[in-house]
């Protein structure tokens, strides 16, 4: 999920929640018997918030216009909130707690640091307010007092909840889709080079080298790219990484896109079996590719990695045997 479509989506979150919220609200004043002037705020910020959330759905707030929709719920709505619903025992701190919660996941920069700065001047400002002049806040019953938190504040807790729920689900998405993205190829989904090299050296490190080294490269792919295109030349790539994930993933062996045309296996098993396994992927891989560029075909290079110490040497090894099959194609076609 992209950042932006992510802001979009708790925005939204944002309107719908002030929309319920406002008219619970208007409800819950009616049914406790709170004056009209207590009500007639939320009546508008209801109709506000519901033109933003028109206006949102069908063409998009600018990056200003949220601001000066949050700008008005704290820099006016809050204090006139805080005032008419009973100053320092009211619930306005749970609203001061969620807008700064809101704020600094939908906004950024300047209008982000502005509404903080606000969200805290406003704060001081209506204490400060109730401390000099009590007489202008509305003061209300004990019971009245208790359905109002009663009602309001668990609300206020579960909208913070499903907003940061929704950030904190983005967030794992992200952290996943980059942890896939630092260790594997994004065109065939197999390990990319610095992994494999990774994974290889601490294979070499445990002492466990009964295994093979495999280097596999595409011969004349430079064709492909250059007759039908990159995209067929990336659906070729695709199909060999298939293939491969197909006769070598078996939870035990390890296969990476060497970069380019390459391809770099470490492989577990039988190396009779081994031969088998290359014989039949260099078989489908030149019926697939015939279709698209007879010229095209695989060469391999097969090094055992038992005696070598860094994966330099395996791999100097492998791509020696490698380079050594493809001498001995070119002159087979002289």
């Amino acid at each position: 999920m992209e950042q932006t479509d992510l802001k979009q989506r708790l925005f939204v979150i944002v309107l719908k929640a002030s929309m319920f919220f406002s008219a619970l609200s208007i409800i819950g004043n009616i049914m406790i018997d709170f004056p009209l002037s207590v009500n007639i705020k939320w009546i508008f910020l209801f109709c506000l918030t519901f033109f933003c959330f028109l206006f949102e759905k069908y063409k998009g707030l600018s990056d200003l216009q949220k601001f000066l929709y949050f700008w008005f719920l704290i820099g006016i709505f809050m204090p006139l909130a805080f005032i008419n619903a009973g100053g320092s025992k009211s619930d306005t701190i749970a609203y001061t707690f969620f807008a700064l919660i809101v704020v600094t996941y939908i906004l950024d920069g300047r209008h982000r640091n502005i509404l903080i700065g606000t969200i805290i001047t406003v704060f001081m400002g209506m204490h400060i307010y109730e401390y000099l002049f009590p007489e202008k806040i509305s003061v209300y019953d004990t019971y009245s007092r208790f359905i109002d938190r009663l009602t309001q504040v668990p609300i206020i807790l579960f909208l913070s909840f499903l907003v940061i729920r929704r950030f904190v689900d983005a967030y794992d998405q992200l952290t996943k889709k980059l942890i896939r993205h630092a260790h594997h190829d994004e065109l065939t989904g197999l390990l990319n080079r610095r992994n494999f090299n990774d994974i290889l050296q601490t294979q070499l490190n445990s002492g466990n080298n009964n295994g093979y080294l495999i280097m596999m490269d595409i011969d004349n792919f430079k064709l492909i790219n250059d007759k039908k295109g990159h995209l067929v030349g990336d659906e070729v790539l695709r199909y060999l990484g298939s293939i491969l994930n197909q006769c070598f993933d078996n939870g035990k062996n390890m296969i990476s896109r060497w970069g380019g045309d390459e391809f770099v296996i470490i492989y577990f098993g039988n190396a009779e079996q081994l031969y088998i396994i290359i014989e039949k992927i260099k078989n489908d891989f030149k019926t697939y590719i015939d279709q698209i560029e007879p010229l095209v075909d695989i060469s391999v290079g097969v090094a055992a990695i038992k005696g070598c110490k860094t994966s330099n040497d395996v791999l100097a090894r492998s791509d020696q045997v490698m380079y050594e099959q493809k001498s001995a194609k070119k002159n087979a076609n002289i």
